[in-house]
Parts: structure tokens; sequence; C-alpha cells
């Protein structure tokens, strides 16, 4: 009875309760049903073998499980063997398959020709990031390989966008129009590659097309057009300034990018007590010993054998990448090599990129720790911070370096098991000549190279041109900008995008002169006094496997500036995060963290797996005259969503298991002094807050394969980067005497750093028994994601206080 469904288990009943009333009407010949005996007749069809519904169906799947020629398994073998000839073939990477009973199984050949199916691309959607100009680009990348409605009115707004800005000549009238065609030559290219989704030899070939017989090279190959030519240009023919360049004196892959151990102002050693000891005004120096230290540690470079640091030194810096480099990368050296084998080394190569970065966060956290350590008050130091636990009584509460550099010792230990493994595969080898490089170099490498040079620049001018013009270009076509020394008469600064750059650096000059000790402070589009930097947004994206959102909110002010005593001013900081992740449509909140710090109050929280798990929970009056410091770093590892469902891939059915799983915390480390004399005039002493707080998501999804079929295979190989971002907040708003006036010194910045849905995921199935096998693989999800630095502000300043109330 575990097989019926619930409608199913009614309609049984309902025959086997009949069985009553026919004896009364009839002798007790024949005996009770068996509901197995209903389905002896039964004959069941491919789509029930596939999703199997009724009672009989799932009877009928049950028999596959053993037999080889039970109903489905015939079916399922006879559709398969009929599906080959009508999908294309590609070779690929054979994972380690299940067979009927869970167990796993290594594949009899490396790779394998097979029968394939792309991805769905109607499925995808994506929005958010509106804010950014690398928001529009990935949109276009998400939808335009889509045949949907959507995607199709998409394509023909962008159509007539780009006419348009075509038909006005170098004229520009917008951000976008700006940035577009000062990065013209790339510009041309990333329309080019919008519909080639994740497929990277596809943008590859885009970049190095060569031109027709009796023809020219397309615009779009960018590739081949910078070998002739290096200068790439805009619309108007300017080159771009600064030029856009390959790294020179590269690492040869991600596996030479470990730091190597250095001798630093802190020394870490075996000991039997654990303990910090940093020295007062040693600027940093500190000795600490650690009891269960079990291997060698140094704070600023993971220890590791002596010939393994030698041979990451000889690779640290290694090829200097060029156009020409990268074609003779694919042509020549890596020629031979599958691009998928190449794919699959950069995943292990991203994940220990994700390694080397964890260690250079947790480094930073230590640092800064160790900075807060001592701090001088009144000719005293106050030596403990005060931390966030979830101790009990009995308790010993442990030093948070401590941990954390019991943390780094872990992580190197799994840096150099991660670096062993790519020893064994080859990675660390220095090839010969023209050999084969798979692990320097792929399609899918040099996509994002290129896509990440020219991301950076384009999203910098496009933040620029936002902030100085919200958008509105009116202002810049027919405003003098005239004040003291100043003198530029009315012009059109609309003209070409080196014309707009040109208004921008005269804007800055007139905001100097406007005031030479509130200037810094002026809004560039309004030349107002601006007290607060804030900055928001929200993306989401996915498909039916797996999904995600994100949300961030950060600001810095000062608040009550005009008509209030000096000691009413109210510095603030304040920031949220939340992210949820879903995998075959279950979600869950993975991170929700909150951040309301004033030089009265500390509000902090962070919480996770629906919200039910508070990792940080401080609520805290911060008194008048006292030097308060909180911090401390929570974070919680888990599986966030598990889901299961079934797949039919080409004609197989696989059940697929999801899951959600990875690390979210919050790092935070705030201080607030509020001292003032005198009792009823209120004289300041010092106002202020300091500190900064990053809560973080580092999030994968993964997916597994089943079947229950006796003549099915089943895997899956790639992974999902599906949340890694971090939105650090850093301020310091302050107010001091200086002279027998009162300045107002704030600083505040934040930056978004995120890799957003990254990868690809494909199942593989076999079907048969050898020699009579077929072989399939689909694309399941893929992604190339969005992975970017953003500053979302950064701005300091020192004003009087009195010059800037006078222009409130």
């Amino acid at each position: 009875m575990s097989l019926l469904t619930r409608p199913q288990v009614v309609v049984l009943g309902l025959v086997m309760s009949s069985a009553p009333a026919l004896a009364q009407s009839f002798p007790p010949v024949l005996p009770p049903l068996n509901p197995i005996l209903l389905c002896n007749s039964y004959v069941p069809t491919l789509e029930e073998c596939q999703n199997p519904v009724t009672f009989c169906a799932n009877m009928a799947r049950s028999a596959a499980k053993t037999n080889p020629n039970a109903a489905c398994n015939v079916l399922v073998r006879d559709a398969a063997l009929n599906a080959v000839a009508s999908l294309p073939e590609r070779t690929v990477l054979v994972p380690i398959t299940r067979n009927a009973s869970g167990q796993e199984i290594a594949p009899d050949a490396a790779t394998k020709s097979v029968a394939f199916v792309e991805e769905n691309p109607n499925a995808r959607y994506m929005s958010g990031l509106s804010s950014f100009m690398l928001g529009t680009a990935h949109r276009d990348r998400t939808y335009f390989p889509a045949s949907t409605k959507t995607a199709t009115l998409m394509r023909f707004a962008r159509l007539s966008q780009r006419n348009a800005w075509n038909n006005s000549g170098n004229t520009v009238d917008s951000c976008r129009e700006y940035v577009h065609e000062k990065y013209y030559d790339y510009s041309v290219f990333e329309d080019a590659i919008s519909s080639a989704g994740t497929d990277y030899r596809k943008i590859f070939d885009i970049a190095y097309a060569q031109a027709p017989s009796g023809g020219s090279v397309p615009a779009s190959a960018i590739g081949t057009r910078s070998i002739a030519d290096p200068v790439q240009r805009g619309k108007d023919g300017t080159p771009i300034q600064p030029a856009i360049q390959f790294p020179a004196g590269a690492p040869k892959n991600e596996f030479f990018t470990v730091p190597p151990p250095v001798q630093g102002k802190v020394t870490i050693s075996a000991s039997n007590v654990d303990r910090v000891v940093v020295v007062p005004g040693g600027r940093g120096v500190a000795f600490i010993e650690l009891k269960d230290l079990d291997r060698p540690l140094n704070l600023y470079g993971t220890i590791l054998p002596e010939a393994t640091l030698s041979t990451l030194a000889n690779g640290a810096s290694y090829y200097n990448e060029s156009w020409a480099w990268h074609r003779s990368m694919s042509t020549i050296r890596n020629a031979n090599v599958l691009d998928e084998r190449m794919y699959e080394l950069d995943r292990l190569q991203e994940e220990f990129a994700a390694l080397v970065q964890q260690r250079k966060d947790l480094v930073s956290s230590i640092q800064v720790e160790l900075a807060r350590r001592y701090q001088p008050i009144q000719g005293f130091l106050k030596a403990e911070p005060e931390t966030s636990s979830n101790l009990t009584d009995d308790d010993e509460p442990q030093d948070p370096v401590v941990t954390q550099l019991y943390q780094l010792a872990s992580l190197d230990a799994v840096i150099e098991a991660a670096l062993q493994q790519a020893q064994a595969k080859g990675c660390l080898n220095f090839q010969i000549g023209k050999a084969a490089a798979p692990c320097d170099w792929s399609p899918k490498r040099f996509a994002r190279r290129v896509m990440n040079l020219y991301q950076g620049a384009r999203e910098q001018d496009f933040q620029k041109c936002s902030t100085y013009t919200r958008d509105d270009f009116a202002d810049l076509k027919a405003r003098p900008l005239q004040i003291g020394t100043v003198n530029y008469p009315a012009q059109d600064y609309t003209t070409s995008p080196s014309r707009l750059e040109t208004y921008f650096t005269r804007r800055d000059q007139y905001m100097r002169a406007l005031s030479s000790t509130v200037g810094p402070m002026l809004d560039p589009k309004t030349a107002q006094p601006r007290l607060r930097w804030e900055s928001g947004d929200s993306y989401s994206l996915g498909n039916d496997t797996f999904g995600a959102t994100a949300n961030y909110q950060v600001a810095v002010a000062i608040n009550n500036v005009k008509n209030t005593p000096d000691c009413g001013l109210s510095p603030e900081v304040t920031g949220s995060f939340t992210a949820t992740g879903s995998a075959l449509g279950i979600s869950a909140n993975l991170i929700n963290a909150q951040v309301n710090v004033t030089q009265k109050r500390a509000d902090i929280d962070l919480d996770v797996l629906d919200n039910t798990v508070p990792l940080v929970d401080i609520h805290k009056n911060l008194t008048l005259g006292q030097f308060n410091i909180v911090s401390g770093k929570q974070e919680k590892k888990a599986t966030l969503v598990s889901a299961q469902a079934t797949f039919v891939i080409v004609v197989v059915p696989v059940t697929i298991g999801a899951k959600v799983a990875g690390v979210v915390g919050l790092e935070y480390g705030l201080s607030a002094d509020h001292k003032v004399t005198g009792t009823t005039a209120c004289s300041v002493t010092s106002v202020g807050i300091t500190g900064h707080v990053q809560p973080y998501a580092q999030v994968d999804g993964e997916l597994y394969a089943s079947v229950d079929l006796f003549v099915i295979e089943a895997g899956v190989k790639g992974r999902l980067q599906l949340v890694h971002a971090a939105v650090p907040l850093n301020a310091n708003v302050w107010l001091s005497p200086v002279g027998g006036r009162v300045k107002l010194r704030m600083e505040g910045n934040s930056d978004l750093r995120f890799t957003f849905l990254s990868g690809s995921i494909s199942a593989y199935v076999e079907v048969g028994i050898w020699p009579f096998e077929t072989e399939f693989e689909e694309t399941l999800v893929s992604w190339n994601g969005i992975t970017e630095n953003v500053k979302l502000f950064d701005h300091s300043f020192n004003v009087d206080l009195l010059d800037l109330r006078s222009l409130l």
C-alpha cells in the first residue's frame, strides 16, 4: 500500500469495500481480491514508466529494479536507442555513476561520446541590480538565449535602443549610453556574445572570428582586431583611457596563488597553553601560543613542504597574457584538450581560489582584532573586547583570536590537501615548449577574464556618471559653472563621452570653489551638503533547479546637524543583508543580518535557517562617557535546503537530489565614544563611532542522482556557486574640538563583493548492458555568473561644523 497515492488508495478501497456487499448477493465463491492480481494483465506505457502515478505503474517500475527484461526496462531501453538518432553528439568526461542498488561504479572509460541535450534557457529568470551596468549586461545574457515572448521583446527593445544611439552620432544622453560608447569596441563584442549563454567556446570563436572571403574582420571580433591593432577605441574614435590590458606576470594557474609564509609582527608557536600577548605600543607586535596546534602556523602565509613552496614560487608570476597569448593557448597549446576537461580543472581552481580568499579574510579578521585589543583611554588600556557567545556558566570562555587561529590552521591543512590533489592532476607541472597546459587556460577562463577586465572599469565610470548626473543631462547642456576663479560658460557637455568627462573634472573644480572647507562633502549633483551616504539593491537569479535572491542596504550618516547642540549630533551606521536559496522549488532564508549603531546604542542581529537560529543578538545601550567595544565573528555551517525530484533525462527517469549548503556569518568590530564636558552649555569633548561590519554568505548548490531501473546507471557532475557574497561596511564619524572650533570628521566606505550563480551541473546516464550501451548527458543548470567587487561608496572629509551649518 506504500506505493499507492492518495487517490489510488481511495479507488482501491472502493473496490475492496464492495466485497461484503457482493457477498450478500452471491455465494462466497471468489477469494478476497489481491491488489497485485489486478495488475497481471497491465501493460505499462513509456510515460508511465518514466513517471508512475497509478498503483499498477508503480508495480511495473518496481519490477524493473531486479529484472533486466521487465517491461519498463525494455521500453526505456528501446526509447533510448531511438533517441540517439535525433540528438547531436559530443565527447564528455564520464562521472562516477550509480547502479540500481545505489552502489557507486567507477567509469569504465574516462571519456565517451554521448547524445546530449542543452539546458532549456526559457526557464531562466533574472531581476535586480538595476543600479549597476553589470546588471543590464547579465540580464541580457540570461534572457537573450531564450525563445520566449519576453526574450523576443527584450531583444527588440535593445535593438531599438542601439539604433537610436547610433542615429544620434557621438552624442550621449544617459549614463548607459555614455559607458556603451566610451567602451565601444568592447560593447559591440558584448552585444554579440549576449545570446551565447554559457557556451564559452562560442564566445571565444566570436572574439577571434576571421574575415570572410573578400570581407573584413567583424567588428565584434575583439581578439582578432586587437592583435592587429592593440589600441581599443570608443565610438568617436577616442582611445579608451586608461587602456584595458591583460595582467603581466600572472600566476601559472590558481594553485600558484597561495601566499608564502613570511616573518612579521605576529609570532605563533606551540605551547602548553592558549595565550595571546599583544605588546602595548608595539604597533601590532604580538606573541601567541597555542596548546593544540597540530601543524606549523604562520599568520601571513601557508607553511608547506619546501619543495612545494619552491614550485609555487616559480609559478607565482609566470604568464604575460595578451590577445595573442589567449589565441595561442587555444589553437596551439590546448588544441587537442577536451573543453570539458579544462572546465573540470577550472572548477577545482575555483574551489581552491575560494579557500585562498577565505584564508585572506580570516587573516584580516585576526589582524583587526589584534589591532583593537589594546586601545589607550585616558592613560589606560582596555584589554578585553566583549564578544557574543552562547556560553553556559560551566564553559570556559576562549579568546576569539585563539579560536580564529585554530580555524586558520585547519584551513591551511585543507589548502595543502588541495595542492596535493592538484599535483596528482598535473596542475603543478611546468610544461615544456608547446605542450598542452589544461590547468592554465580554458575558453571559460578566457571569457571570464575578458568580461571582468572591462566590467570593473565600466562599472566605475557608470557609477561616477550616476553620482554626478542622476541620469539627468539637462544641466550639462545649458548651465554655466561660474563661482570665484572658476568660470566655465554654458556649453553642451553631451556631444561625446570624452566631453562628458571634461564636465566631471570641471564640476569638481566648481564644487571646491563653492566652499574651501565644506566642498568635499557637497553632493556633485545638487551642490548641497550631504550628510548621508547609502546604497542598496536586490537581485534574483535562477531556474527551476536552483535559484537565489539577495538584498542589501548600507548607510553612514550624521544626524541632527542643524540647530542642535553639538553633543546632540548623532552619528549612525546601518546595514542589512538578506539572502535566500532554493532547490527544486524549496526555498530557505540563508542569512538575515541587521545592524544599527549610534554613539549611544548598538543593535546587531544575525539569523539563519529561516530566522530560527540567532547567531548574533546584541542590543546594548552605550553609556555616556564610556569607551565601548562590541566585536566578534559568528558563522553557521549547514545544509540549508534538501529536496528530491524526478527528472526525465532525455527518456530516462532519474531521481535527482538537491542540496543547498555552505557558510553564513557576520564579522563585526564597532566602538563608540561619547564624552562631553559641562552640565548646561554642553561643550563637546568628543562624540563618534568607528568600526566595521561584514555579513557574508558562501553557499553552493549540489545535485546527486539515483535510479531504480535495472538497465540504467546515472551520475551528476559539476557544481554551482549559488551565493558567495559579502557586504563590508567601514565607518568613522567623529566630532572633536580643534583650535576652539568643532570639527566633523566622517569616513565611510562599503563594497559589494560577490559571485552570484556561477557554474554548471549536468546529469549523465547510461542505458543498457555492455556491449549494447547508450549514453546521454543533459545540462540541468548552467550560469556564467556575476563576479565583481563593486565599490558602493567611499567618502572622507574633515570640515568645520560652523561652515557646514551655514550651508544647511
